[in-house]
């Protein structure tokens, strides 16, 4: 037997056997017989070349191949590649043929059998054995990098925003994610960018991609009612090495809840799926995506579908979320913070003895807190730390921040001014905080607390209610800081129509 074995881009070829007549092999050598010499009484049949080479549209993948026989005493020969009936070819003494194998598996092996016919003398078969180990072909473009903010957003496969020429990884991302949960073929493409593209192959009828993970409640996605309202992908297929049709389900036991697409060739297209009305039926809960061939779709080639930035996320709010500081820092962070630091604040149990509902909780709650190494203004530091949450209010609007501060009443070198606590809304949105500071005089608002009487107790901590009019966009953000020698918090961060 011998048996070729071909990598796509690779084309090695590993000789390990064959079988032929019962004859003794002989040579021809230039200027033998033919068909037509006289006093043949056998086929000469020699050997014969399985060569990969370009297709008809110059794609050279390793799958397609050429066999050329040589004998001598023959008319023609039946070439027969191995797959089917659709792969047998008849060609002329002197003739070659050619056949593209299917990509629809990762490797497969092909018996090629040739018989050397002739009208008059005996036939004579040989036979290869082919080994085609198939490459899936990678992808050369990845979609649009995500403006979704960080606080918005539940990552399950992404780079995260680019920013700067660098990607800013999502700080929320989902448990227990298994990329290899489906019978597809399952890769990773890395770009000239960094950015890193799925690839999901050999998608058919029976065979579909799976994204497991633990069960997301969409109602509690971000937290204690807090709620996703959407799933994002980007997907992309070029027809003739992929799929032309996706159906796109999210698994919840026996329920399944599905989205069918119509691809384009060749185009990134980006998904931003309603979970209350965009697949087969509101999706409550769910702990698997799947990727399936459409209904009538065609799978081509590899069949490879190139998926990239699957997240689910929610809107900005209006209601201030973690005002309590019960989760720490979660949707308190700047995404970026030029020449300086994201961490927001320091996570304190020395909080106010006040509920987040108003009622008496008998001792002190969670808080968040400053240090003086901590302190932000005119003693700004790359170890400054800044809190801030964006907002999105009714335009034109009177609203109330409300929230509650404390220092500590101890001796110290205070900066110029004294020591405080600062509250602000600010005019708009913003991605790096180097940039809202710059602008702290745009604001709506703003208290500087100078009450200094010592950690919260029962009867310790100052209620700021600060009235402001949203703008005409309604985009506003809240954010604190503190310039202070001691030891400073705040919490029960609140905003409310006024």
């Amino acid at each position: 037997m011998v048996m070729n074995l071909f990598k796509k881009g690779i084309f090695a070829i590993f000789i390990i056997g064959l079988i032929a007549s019962c004859e003794t092999d002989k040579i021809i050598e230039p200027g033998d017989e033919d068909s037509t010499g006289s006093g043949l009484t056998e086929i000469t049949f020699s050997s014969f070349t399985a060569t990969p080479g370009p297709d008809e549209n110059g794609v050279e993948d390793g799958t397609y191949v050429t066999v050329e026989p040589l004998a001598i005493g023959v008319d023609g020969y039946d070439v027969d590649f191995g797959n089917g009936a659709s792969s047998i070819v008849s060609i002329e003494a002197g003739g070659s043929a050619s056949y593209d194998y299917p990509n629809e598996v990762e490797v497969a092996t092909y018996t090629i059998k040739v018989t050397a016919k002739s009208d008059v003398l005996e036939n004579v078969s040989q036979s290869q054995d082919l080994t085609v180990e198939h490459e899936v072909a990678a992808v050369s473009s990845a979609p649009d990098s995500p403006t979704i903010g960080l606080e918005e957003v539940l990552a399950i496969y992404s780079d995260g925003i680019e920013h700067s020429g660098e990607f800013i990884s999502y700080r929320y991302e989902a448990a227990g994610v298994d990329f290899t949960a489906g019978a597809a073929q399952q890769g990773e493409v890395t770009m000239e960018s960094g950015n890193k593209v799925m690839q999901y192959s050999r998608l058919s009828e029976d065979v579909a991609a799976s994204i497991a993970l633990d069960q997301i409640i969409v109602a509690d996605a971000f937290g204690s009612s807090v709620a996703a309202t959407h799933l994002h992908l980007d997907v992309h297929s070029d027809f003739a090495k992929g799929i032309d049709k996706l159906r796109l389900v999210l698994v919840n036991g026996d329920t399944e809840y599905d989205y069918n697409l119509d691809l384009v060739d060749g185009e990134w297209i980006n998904l931003n799926l309603d979970l209350a009305t965009d697949f087969s039926g509101p999706v409550v809960q769910f702990d698997e995506i799947k990727f399936e061939l459409g209904a009538e779709g065609m799978a081509e080639d590899a069949a490879t579908l190139n998926v990239d930035n699957v997240f689910l996320h929610k809107p900005i709010t209006s209601v201030i979320l973690n005002g309590d500081f019960d989760a720490k820092t979660d949707h308190w962070r700047f995404t970026t913070f030029t020449d300086g630091t994201t961490t927001p604040f320091g996570s304190s149990s020395d909080g106010s003895w006040t509920n987040y509902d108003g009622s008496d909780n008998g001792s002190k709650t969670p808080a968040a807190k400053w240090t003086a190494s901590q302190s932000g203004g005119y003693l700004q530091t790359s170890n400054s730390r800044y809190a801030y949450q964006a907002l999105q209010l009714l335009p034109n609007t009177d609203y109330v921040l409300e929230y509650e501060y404390t220092m500590k009443s101890d001796d110290a070198n205070d900066p110029i001014g004294g020591r405080s606590i600062v509250g602000l809304v600010l005019d708009a949105h913003y991605t790096d905080g180097a940039e809202a500071v710059a602008n702290l005089a745009s604001n709506l608002g703003n208290h500087v607390g100078t009450i200094a009487e010592g950690k919260f107790s029962d009867t310790v901590g100052t209620l700021v209610q600060l009235s402001f009019t949203t703008n005409d966009s309604g985009e506003v953000a809240v954010m604190f800081y503190a310039v202070t020698s001691v030891d400073s918090w705040i919490d029960n961060v609140k905003v409310y129509q006024d």
